[in-house]
């Protein structure tokens, strides 16, 4: 039902014409890879504006609110047209996508795209769907629907999708974590990008392979990207409220919180943790 909670997202996690899409990655482009309510849209206005600090033509499509001419949300590309658009696009180009990592079969052997997987704790997902849902669905608020959303999340079938089944916060991540094609991916925490945004931000200008910033420009981008800021530019984020780490707790049954604490304890298992710090996820 895409007028519930646990449905609202069905549009955006469908991997239809993916396998189709015919890319030919440039050395500067990047792909932002999220689950949904991770950060997508932030990252992706971070990565514009670090772009942005080394474009000197005032009339750039990067420079505009023509964000459409340099991004492209992947799933929206049709088999039809979807690689012609993609080609027209003027570098630096910047997708977001939604899809696991087996489903990428569009980046190739030739490994040119940059990836940024930007990941967060299941439990602020779960809320932050629900959340997302009442405000764009104009749903009544309910305990009992929350709870539905949180059972979904340790139950691997955390929203659904028009094609392929149901997305998986578990299996989507762990693609990208163990990356058996070894191509070039930056981990990022959300909860870093939220409580050290500037040294987040600087790791991300690090690899998209710009010279170190200043304190001072480190400072310009961090306000730049603001939720205030990118409230004016962006529709997207209208009715939206600024997202927090840690939302859940208090408000998801122990159940719920238990059983997604076990699917996490599953992801750790099967990748290495050393440098993603997943175990804290893990409420004690």
């Amino acid at each position: 039902n895409p007028n519930s909670a646990e449905g609202a997202f069905s549009f955006c996690t469908s991997s239809m014409g993916l396998v189709n899409l015919n890319i030919t990655f440039r050395p500067d482009d990047v792909l932002v890879a999220t689950f949904p309510r991770s950060g997508t849209t932030w990252t992706v206005e971070i990565v514009r504006l670090l772009h942005l600090r080394h474009i000197t033509r005032p009339d750039h499509p990067l420079s505009s609110g023509e964000r459409k001419l340099t991004q492209c949300f992947l799933e929206l590309m049709t088999p039809e047209k979807g690689s012609e658009q993609i080609e027209a696009m003027e570098s630096p180009r910047i997708f977001k996508t939604h899809a696991y990592y087996h489903e990428c079969k569009f980046l190739s052997e030739e490994k040119n795209c940059k990836i940024i997987l930007v990941y967060r704790d299941p439990k602020d997902i779960a809320c932050s769907v629900f959340d997302h849902a009442n405000a764009k669905l104009d749903l009544q608020r309910g305990e009992r629907k929350l709870q539905n959303v949180g059972r979904r999340f340790f139950e691997g079938r955390n929203l659904s999708r028009s094609e392929g089944g149901p997305a998986d916060w578990l299996d989507l991540n762990e693609g990208y974590m163990r990356n058996p094609s070894n191509y070039n991916i930056l981990y990022i925490k959300y909860e870093d990008l939220k409580a050290r945004t500037g040294e987040t931000i600087s790791r991300i200008n690090s690899f998209l392979g710009y010279p170190e910033l200043t304190e001072e420009e480190e400072n310009e981008v961090v306000e730049a990207s603001s939720f205030d800021k990118m409230k004016l530019t962006h529709a997207e984020l209208k009715g939206s409220t600024v997202a927090k780490t840690g939302k859940h707790k208090g408000r998801l049954s122990e159940e719920n919180v238990v059983g997604i604490n076990q699917r996490i304890m599953e992801l750790i298992e099967r990748v290495d943790d050393s440098q993603l710090g997943l175990s804290s996820y893990v409420d004690q």
